[in-house]
């Protein structure tokens, strides 16, 4: 299986450090990484290109002007631009464990994405308090580093098992609906091109669970895998929210799951304005 990691930012450098720090510690080191970049300022093409010279990753940075919000349209340059036939998406404000890839990968399977797994919410109070000498020992994802500044880890402690039998258990025990969630999914590249990956008209808000209804009205099988997917995720403010937007998407997302709708013609295969 080749792979291709599709890493989404937009002007959080802060935040990105931290995620690539996590893929630097990758059990499996083999895919490359496509940074998908909304428009971010300079700032984050210099920490790319720190990355790109003294770290083990084999990063490639795609790039547009900032228009509004266009992660649909950065995300689908990122999938065409893929040399992997498997896909795993985090968002740049994620930090993966050291086995996020390889658990990714282990768990893939024909005609099925992984709909999602599991995000640790981080409050941005404790987010200055993670070093890479953290996330390089992993202490960031034992429950008693979290409990020691102030978070309730007891119940994280499943969530952060490394019982890898335990975790496919829990799994299978709890299931849960398979909404994509982009920040912690994977697909197959075929799969996601057969539905023309993201809908680019979609702003803020179900822009991520579209794809996966596509994806499941073609016939491809989801699977939500909480205990097994491992992240941590440096909460934020989205100024770029709108209420309006996000009720308008939810609308058409409940219309495409009832007309069982699989191609967007505002995807990947479509001229380019």
């Amino acid at each position: 299986m080749k792979i291709s990691l599709i890493v989404s930012t937009y002007n959080r450098p802060q935040a990105l450090e931290k995620t690539l720090w996590g893929l630097c510690c990758q059990t499996r080191q083999d895919g490359e990484v496509l940074i998908a970049d909304d428009g971010s300022t300079a700032e984050t093409a210099e920490l790319v290109a720190r990355f790109q010279a003294d770290s083990p990753l084999n990063i490639v940075h795609l790039w547009h002007e900032d228009r509004g919000f266009r992660k649909g349209r950065i995300l689908n340059q990122a999938i065409a631009r893929a040399a992997g036939d498997y896909l795993i998406f985090l968002d740049g404000d994620c930090i993966p464990r050291n086995d996020f890839v390889a658990a990714h990968c282990r768990l893939a399977r024909p005609n099925s994405y992984i709909a999602g797994g599991s995000h640790i919410e981080i409050p941005s109070c404790l987010h200055a308090d993670i070093r890479r000498e953290d996330v390089e020992s992993q202490q960031v994802f034992q429950p008693a580093w979290l409990a020691a500044r102030g978070m309730t880890a007891g119940k994280y402690r499943y969530r952060l098992t490394r019982n890898f039998p335990l975790a496919r258990l829990l799994d299978t025990l709890t299931p849960r609906s398979g909404v994509l969630v982009g920040a912690n999914s994977s697909a197959w590249k075929k799969d996601i091109l057969a539905v023309n990956g993201f809908d680019e008209t979609f702003s803020y808000g179900s822009d991520d669970k579209e794809l996966g209804v596509r994806l499941t009205n073609n016939g491809v099988k989801s699977r939500r895998l909480k205990y097994s997917l491992v992240c941590l995720h440096l909460l934020h403010a989205r100024s770029y929210a709108s209420p309006g937007r996000v009720e308008e998407n939810k609308r058409k997302l409940r219309q495409i799951r009832a007309e069982r709708v699989t191609w967007t013609p505002h995807g990947i295969d479509r001229p380019r304005g």
